[in-house]
């Protein structure tokens, strides 16, 4: 059966901090309160599932909950500035653009939505200086957030799409099943490490208008206790600049979705929230576009729209002594049932 997948990378200013200043695109970030519910609105609308892959600290309520949270073992990028924790005074400041509660809160009581984690710190497991340790200790600071809000993470997209096999085993311990993996094309298999500098980024931006790499349907892949669900393609925003593009862009994205649909495969499209932060009609109007394609397939071909935990019913997942949850994932307290967990 034929695939629509949707992820979002929810982050915030957590994910942009590193590279942006606030006075650069605080405005997208800012931009995100008033997307993020009409988005949500069109999902419903259109009966579409989506990835809503959450930065753990965005779901604190508050910089005191936030100082309040942290890992047992601490991020030791050797670029100290790739850490959010580098980013005390300005989440004290700009509250705004890094909690998000009552966004998360909208997301889950929005039907088909499932809320996945994005690591609680937009932790860089590519980085110099990172370990497995270091991943460990954030995911259960995701797993604890998640757990106060009674949400517990299937499904996880690692920030910049930074895929290491050593710490891909610390994913079922954390009880997550499914991950948004790279295509295979050596264009992109190394996620924002581009092959080729500046003319791989040129070939990036061509490849968005035409299948330079292909038409992108992808298959479902991993084995065992984790699945991978491979991304197909970036929705990149609408803008003033490059405008000419946007049809083209449309029409690629439209092309991946009808050979899915043919084929049986995986149409797997991903952006972030504050892409729509700003020129948000514009960009709303791409996304029911290409949701108004999807139910022409659905009805043609018998197209399904899932999120990627919908992915895993694949998985073998390991169980403890009493057969009851993952290893290394403890029930909440108090006898409270998850949200967030699609049947």
């Amino acid at each position: 059966m034929s695939k629509l997948v949707i992820s979002l990378d929810f982050e915030l200013f957590w994910g942009v901090g590193a590279a942006h200043s606030i006075s650069r695109y605080g405005r997208n970030v800012k931009g995100e309160w008033q997307a993020i519910p009409k988005m949500l609105a069109l999902f419903r609308r259109y009966g579409v599932r989506v990835s809503w892959a959450t930065v753990g600290m965005l779901m604190c309520r508050d910089y005191a909950q936030w100082r309040a949270i942290r890992p047992s073992v601490m991020p030791a990028f050797r670029r100290a500035e790739l850490s959010s924790y580098s980013m005390d005074a300005l989440c004290r400041q700009y509250p705004d653009l890094f909690f998000g509660r009552p966004l998360v809160e909208q997301i889950l009581e929005t039907p088909g939505q499932e809320l996945a984690t994005h690591t609680y710190s937009h932790y860089y497991c590519g980085e110099e200086g990172a370990t497995p340790d270091q991943f460990a200790a954030d995911l259960e600071c995701a797993r604890m957030i998640g757990d106060e809000m009674g949400v517990r993470f299937r499904s996880i997209v690692l920030p910049r799409n930074q895929i290491v096999d050593s710490y891909l085993k610390e994913l079922p311990r954390a009880g997550i099943e499914v991950y948004r993996g790279n295509p295979e094309h050596w264009l992109y298999k190394n996620g924002d490490a581009v092959v080729g500098g500046l003319a791989g980024r040129v070939m990036r931006v061509a490849d968005s208008c035409l299948p330079l790499s292909g038409k992108r349907v992808e298959r479902m892949g991993g084995s065992g206790s984790l699945v991978n669900v491979p991304a197909s393609l970036f929705l990149y925003p609408w803008s003033e600049k490059q405008k000419a593009l946007a049809p083209l862009r449309l029409y690629r994205m439209k092309q991946c979705m009808t050979e899915a649909a043919i084929t049986d495969g995986i149409c797997h499209l991903w952006w972030h929230p504050h892409n729509f932060g700003i020129n948000t009609e514009q960009n709303l109007a791409l996304l029911e576009a290409l949701l108004k394609h999807y139910r022409k397939l659905a009805d043609k071909y018998g197209m399904q729209s899932s999120c990627m935990g919908d992915f895993a019913a694949f998985a073998q997942p390991a169980f403890d002594s009493d057969n009851k949850l993952p290893v290394g994932v403890t029930p909440l307290a108090g006898g409270k049932t998850y949200r967030g967990v699609l049947p």
